[in-house]
């Protein structure tokens, strides 16, 4: 999973930003003869997301298949909606949460067409009704099955934390923040070993990188000028490696000698979150 693209040259693959993300549609669309599109629309009207394209993109699409989610009727055993189908546009209306079946005959709906030479383009404005339909992760799975044969271009938006990580895992790149209580929960329970190194050490952990004059030091080299500490090179090195897995800071490499941190990319705001989630799981027991 990498850094999310720039909006305007984003590659093909799935792609999850933020819900205020009001980036242009990508300029790829427009230079792209054959394309088809899914958008599931929460926050537009389908009469503002056919202007929008018009607006920037031009052409229209070989297909459109929209999805008009309201998230003001909230059911949980709505039937299945029928599709209206006028001119190159096919239309659903649904409400909130959104099954599998539903986005299952969406996708269904566009992949009917002649596929020559086609890019896939989907568009999906909340993952939220997704989410609490339990269909996100089945759709998300579909795109990278298809993405086999055709080219997918899919951009979903989320709030932050919405997203847990094993659908974060979906993404081709993710500009969506997890929560730090989340990442350290999971830290506790995939890598507890590191975990208890951390809890014990962030505080030295920091005050090594803060005071480090180097850009890619090594555990030994931080911990050589911390003076008196109850760590050890081999405890801060855990501690450091901790941080990493939590996006603090980044490795400079990784080898089976020892590993030197790129503290450039050090995120102090990101550990303070750290302390700050640590201590009250301190507080808690």
């Amino acid at each position: 999973m990498s850094d999310s693209s720039t909006p305007s040259a984003v590659r093909s693959g799935l792609h999850l930003r933020r819900a205020e993300d009001e980036a242009p549609l990508p300029s790829t669309l427009t230079r792209t003869p054959s394309v088809d599109v899914v958008a599931v629309l929460t926050e537009t009207t389908p009469d503002e997301w056919l202007d929008r394209w018009r607006t920037e993109v031009g052409p229209e699409p070989a297909g459109q298949t929209i999805l008009a989610i309201d998230e003001t009727t909230r059911s949980t055993a709505a039937s299945t909606p029928s599709p209206s189908v006028f001119g190159g546009t096919s239309l659903t209306n649904t409400s909130a949460p959104v099954s599998p079946e539903v986005v299952a005959d969406t996708l269904e709906t566009a992949l009917a067409r002649p596929a020559s030479e086609r890019l896939l383009f989907v568009w999906i404005e909340s993952l939220t009704p997704l989410l609490e339909g339990n269909s996100a992760t089945p759709l998300l799975r579909t795109l990278h099955k298809l993405a086999e044969r055709d080219t997918v271009l899919g951009i979903c938006h989320a709030e932050d934390g919405a997203v847990d990580a094993s659908v974060a895992e979906l993404f081709d790149s993710v500009d969506v923040a997890e929560p730090m209580s989340t990442r350290i929960d999971r830290l506790r329970a995939e890598n507890p070993t590191n975990f208890g190194y951390l809890r014990r050490h962030w505080r030295d952990a920091k005050r090594a990188i803060e005071q480090s004059t180097r850009s890619y030091p090594q555990a030994r080299q931080l911990h050589a000028g911390l003076g008196e500490t109850e760590t050890t090179p081999q405890s801060l090195g855990v501690a450091l490696q901790a941080l990493v897995e939590l996006g603090v800071i980044e490795l400079w490499n990784d080898t089976v000698g020892s590993n030197r941190y790129d503290l450039t990319t050090y995120d102090a705001e990101l550990l303070g979150a750290v302390g700050e989630s640590l201590s009250r799981t301190d507080e808690s027991g």
